[in-house]
Order: C-alpha cells, then sequence, then structure tokens
C-alpha cells in the first residue's frame, strides 16, 4: 500500500518533536520539475526526518530517489537519470538568520506559523539536482555527426596553381 506525504506539515514542531515522514510522491504531482522532464511517470520515494541538533538548530535530514526520463541534449533521444539525493537542511524562520547557520547545513526558510507542503521541499531539491546539460555518458551520437569537414581532408591537398605563376615564368626569360 503507497503512503502519501501529508499536504502541510509545521517543519519547526516536526524538529521539535522528532518526527520522521515516509512516502510516495507522483512525478505528475511536481509541475515544476515536469517542464525538464520528457514524461513524468514514476514516483519519489521520500524519506524526511526532522530533529534538533547539540547547538540547538533544528533540522530535515531526508533522502529522495527516483528515476527521471529526460531528453539527452546530444542526440534527442529519451535518457534515464536515476536520482539518489542526500539533504540536509537547517530551518529558520527569516532569511537574515540563514546566515549564521552552520556550513553543513542549506536553509529552509519557513515563515513564522507557516505550515508547508513537504512535496515542495522534495520537488526543490530534484530541481537543484538536475543536470545543465542532460547527456547519456556514452557517446550517442551517429558517426557521420562526430565528422567534421570534407571526407577529402584526409588526403594529401593538391594545390592548385597560383595566378602569379605566368609571372615567374617571365622572369626566368630574361
Amino acid at each position: 500500500m503507497r503512503q502519501y506525504l501529508p499536504k502541510e506539515i509545521d517543519p519547526f514542531r516536526f524538529a521539535n518533536t522528532g518526527r520522521e515522514l515516509n512516502g510516495e510522491v507522483d512525478l505528475a504531482d511536481l509541475t515544476r520539475l515536469a517542464e525538464s522532464l520528457r514524461h513524468t511517470d514514476g514516483v519519489v520515494k521520500v524519506w524526511m526526518r526532522f530533529d534538533i541538533d547539540d547547538t540547538g538548530t533544528p533540522f530535515m535530514e531526508g533522502r529522495f530517489e527516483t528515476t527521471l526520463s529526460l531528453t539527452c541534449e546530444r542526440c534527442l533521444q529519451e535518457m534515464t537519470l536515476p536520482m539518489d539525493i542526500d539533504s540536509l537542511l537547517g530551518l529558520v524562520r527569516h532569511e537574515k538568520l540563514a546566515e549564521k547557520l552552520s556550513d553543513q547545513y542549506e536553509p529552509w526558510v519557513v515563515e513564522d506559523s507557516e505550515l508547508t507542503d513537504p512535496v515542495s521541499v522534495v520537488e526543490d531539491e530534484l530541481i537543484l539536482a538536475l543536470p545543465l546539460v542532460p547527456k547519456h555518458e556514452e557517446n550517442c551520437l551517429p558517426e557521420e555527426a562526430l565528422f567534421s569537414g570534407d571526407e577529402d581532408s584526409e588526403e594529401e591537398e593538391v594545390k592548385p596553381n597560383s595566378p602569379f605563376s605566368v609571372l615567374s615564368s617571365l622572369k626566368t626569360k630574361k
């Protein structure tokens, strides 16, 4: 049986109580990510753990697993990209507080008394992990696409007669 994530959570309350979330999200529900995908079949397996570290910083540790269908920028064919993302986000209430976070955390700014959709965080992390230029790892272009120039360029080029060669013959006739 599939377990879905709740629609809204209070991440600070979850951190105070040490809660965990497990579930799945349909790729079709991730509309911003879907713009970069070839198709939206499949799911993202989500695990999130909320807690407070030794310094009193609330955080979310997450793991997101899926396989995305992208378009290879070299051959324009479909390619699959398995993704296994580990995330560690420090919870802050204001943008200014994000600067004070330990280097191990990326900031997750949650405004005061704001409930948050955990799916939006999953989507953000997947978008950030997308390659700038998706392409197959192996060379996917046909052989003729790799060759540039004329086929005869490998053979020794024959130099055409220079129009000034006539002048050199005049010089020798003296």
